[in-house]
C-alpha cells in the first residue's frame, strides 16, 4: 500500500509539473553604452496567434548612473510597419535602492514584465527599443531586448 501510495504522489507531482518557456533575444551595445540614435532590435517569428507577456531585458554594469529607464518599445511586422507602440518607464532597483535581478561579480541581468499580455499572429515580429532618457548616451550598458512568454490558456479568436 505504502507503495501505491509514493507512486500515486510521485506521478501526480511529475504530472503538475509544467515547464514555462520564455524566449529571450537581445541587441548588443559593442562598446557598452546605448547612444540615443541607436535602437534596440530584435525579431521573432510567431508560429500562431496567441496572447504573450512581454518582459524588457537588460544588462549593465554596476556603474549605470540611473535607477528607472524610460524607453519607448514598438512591435511591427515584417513589413516594418508599427502594430502597436509603448512608452515604458522601467525600474531597475528595489524599495530599498539596491539593483533588483540577478547578479554576476559587477554585471547586473534584470528581466522586468512591462505590459500587460499582448495578442500576437503570426509572422515576423519586429520588437524595437529606444531609449528616452535626456543623456543621448546612456553608459554602462551591454544588452536590451525582449523576453516573450506564451500564455497558454489563451482562447481563439
Amino acid at each position: 500500500m505504502r507503495y501505491i501510495l509514493l507512486f500515486l504522489s510521485l506521478a501526480v507531482t511529475i504530472i503538475s509539473c509544467k515547464e514555462v518557456v520564455v524566449d529571450e533575444k537581445l541587441a548588443d551595445f559593442p562598446l557598452h553604452e546605448w547612444p540615443k540614435n541607436i535602437r534596440a532590435v530584435v525579431r521573432y517569428d510567431i508560429p500562431d496567434s496567441a496572447d504573450y507577456q512581454l518582459y524588457f531585458v537588460m544588462r549593465h554594469t554596476y556603474q549605470f548612473p540611473y535607477n528607472k529607464l524610460l524607453a519607448k518599445l514598438e512591435i511591427q511586422n515584417s513589413a516594418k510597419h508599427i502594430l502597436s507602440s509603448y512608452d515604458l518607464t522601467i525600474p531597475l532597483t528595489d524599495s530599498s535602492g539596491n539593483w533588483a535581478g540577478d547578479v554576476m561579480d559587477d554585471l547586473y541581468y534584470q528581466r522586468i514584465k512591462v505590459l500587460q499580455p499582448v495578442h500576437l499572429t503570426p509572422g515576423i515580429h519586429r520588437f524595437v527599443l529606444e531609449h528616452q532618457m535626456r543623456d543621448s548616451t546612456l553608459p554602462y550598458i551591454l544588452n536590451a531586448g525582449i523576453a516573450l512568454e506564451r500564455i497558454d490558456n489563451t482562447p481563439p479568436r
